[in-house]
């Protein structure tokens, strides 16, 4: 159990460590006005700390570095973060960039990921909103050549999958517009298990066609979150934290295949909740040079997005979390306006 000096002198060391990236000296702690203890006070309770596994030293002269443990403190002790911890001038900017994008879904993510990364100063991650229950939006059937035909099936939040389909035998253009309006009625509006529920009578031909459009609709219900985009990988690792080519290499790694943001997406609580995972709580030892904080934004039982920000585990919590909570209700808020409209 910390006392409430302990407590101040660690918040005082994560908030100089967080601004300078340098070990913050007990003399320096000691001139805070906030405490008003001698330099030798303040050596004593760092040396508790240190026990306790919430301080280091990286060399026996310098002063101290936050571990982990002294993070999650500070994180645990932030007061409920409001939006108006972001200047008004500044959410009034973001709110109009992503207004703009309202009736572009394409741009969703990589709009979102863009102001998310500005606001906090760090990488940004954001996906496009996914469905809670995927439905077949329209189906259309494209003849290619005698054989071959495509079969077009676009998924609610105007999410398109294309597959060709090879024919027994050549059909006619009618009797083709005749089978493309017969799936058209069966499977519009409807998620798999409606689909597969259903008494259809139908050519063997386009039994294979709603095949297809099942095998569409399992794969989507697989997939957590849909394509995601990332902004602001320069504003990472121009942190000295990543100085090192080593680290700065993993982590672009990370980004180009796809498994960074994977793994971060995969931490994201339910409902509005804002999760931080610092440093060795990732479950991937990959990412304990790095914090995470991730948020889902949208509306519950429709749709839903989420957001992450990732940084050093030296990064300021307090705007992180309120970017992140910013940048998710204005998106929540665009996908009610799509919803409702």
């Amino acid at each position: 159990m910390l006392t409430k000096r302990q407590e101040l002198i660690l918040k005082i060391i994560v908030g100089g460590y967080t601004r300078t990236a340098m070990p913050v000296a007990s003399e320096s702690v000691a001139r805070s006005h906030e405490l008003n203890v001698s330099s030798a006070t303040v050596r004593n309770d760092v040396a508790v700390l240190k026990d306790m596994g919430y301080l280091a030293n990286p060399h026996i002269s310098a002063g101290s570095v936050p571990l982990d443990k002294a993070y999650r403190f500070f994180v645990e002790s932030i007061e409920p973060v409001l939006a108006t911890t972001i200047p008004h001038s500044i959410r009034e900017d973001a709110r109009e960039r992503l207004q703009n994008i309202l009736q572009n879904l394409d741009a969703w993510a990589n709009v979102s990921a863009a102001v998310l990364s500005g606001l906090v100063g760090n990488m940004a991650i954001s996906t496009f909103p996914k469905a809670r229950e995927t439905r077949v939006h329209h189906l259309d059937l494209v003849h290619i050549q005698d054989l071959l035909v495509m079969l077009i099936v676009v998924l609610e939040q105007a999410r398109i999958h294309r597959q060709l389909i090879r024919l027994p035998h050549p059909m006619e253009m009618d009797e083709l517009e005749e089978s493309t309006a017969r799936l058209r009625s069966y499977l519009t509006g409807h998620n798999q298990h409606e689909i597969e529920s259903q008494v259809m009578h139908l050519t063997p031909l386009e039994e294979e066609f709603v095949d297809a459009t099942v095998t569409v609709l399992q794969a989507e219900e697989k997939t957590a979150f849909r394509d995601h985009y990332v902004d602001g990988i320069r504003n990472l690792l121009s942190q000295p934290e990543f100085a090192e080519n080593e680290r700065a290499r993993a982590i672009v790694e990370g980004v180009e295949n796809g498994s960074l943001a994977q793994t971060i997406l995969s931490e994201t609580p339910e409902g509005g909740v804002v999760r931080v995972i610092i440093g060795h709580e990732h479950p991937d030892d990959a990412l304990s040079p790095l914090s995470v904080v991730v948020c889902q934004y949208g509306l519950p039982h429709r749709a839903v997005g989420a957001l992450g920000v990732v940084g050093p585990t030296r990064m300021e919590y307090t705007r992180t979390i309120a970017g992140v909570r910013f940048v998710s209700s204005a998106m929540s808020e665009l996908l009610e306006n799509v919803y409702v409209d």
